[in-house]
């Protein structure tokens, strides 16, 4: 009788442990292109003969009920879609800028989540590639990932490129998706 209950006890603690992890609570919020929350964000590139800067804003929220999570994200492109000319002219990666800066909202612990190197000084796209790291989560926001909690960690990111006469005129898509994961 004594081992059934011993395992009956190990079996429900087993169990306990397993829907902890199972339940673990993430939201991402990616204001980027649309306004409903998604995990990818599209862009399209259209550089032109006119010299100036094209830059592109968004904001990634960041809610977590669990402690050491990290962001990591992939990228796509930018990859040409109706272009003509010489390859070596063609938008890449390394020609767009990438500036990130993370904040805390509401009660969110200010020193509870830390970009990771290269991204606390401005980078270029080609710094994200497949399952890059880009924010550690020491801390959680908040005991909900709900949408609607106030307490979260904003990711705010700025794409520019610099049109100029030596890139292929024409179009260039790409697309970052990003990924919350915890231990």
């Amino acid at each position: 009788m004594q081992v059934k209950l011993f395992l009956f006890f190990i079996i429900c603690f087993s169990l306990a442990s397993l829907s902890n992890r199972a339940l673990a609570c993430f939201s991402i919020t990616d204001d980027f292109n649309f306004p409903n929350p998604v995990l990818n964000a599209a862009f399209t590139i259209q550089p032109d003969v006119s010299p100036f800067t094209d830059c592109w804003t968004g904001a990634i929220r960041i809610r977590s009920d669990k402690n050491s999570w990290r962001l990591v994200a992939n990228r796509n492109g930018p990859n040409p879609v109706s272009v003509s000319g010489d390859q070596s002219n063609n938008v890449k990666a390394d020609d767009i800028t990438l500036k990130l800066e993370l904040k805390n909202f509401g009660m969110a612990d200010p020193n509870g989540a830390v970009l990771v190197s290269p991204f606390p000084s401005q980078t270029d796209l080609s710094s994200i590639q497949s399952g890059t790291l880009i924010v550690s989560g020491i801390k959680r926001s908040g005991n909900s990932c709900s949408v609607n909690n106030q307490n979260f960690y904003k990711l705010t990111k700025t794409l520019c490129l610099f049109r100029d006469f030596v890139f292929n005129v024409g179009e260039y898509n790409g697309e970052v998706s990003y990924t919350l994961i915890s231990p």
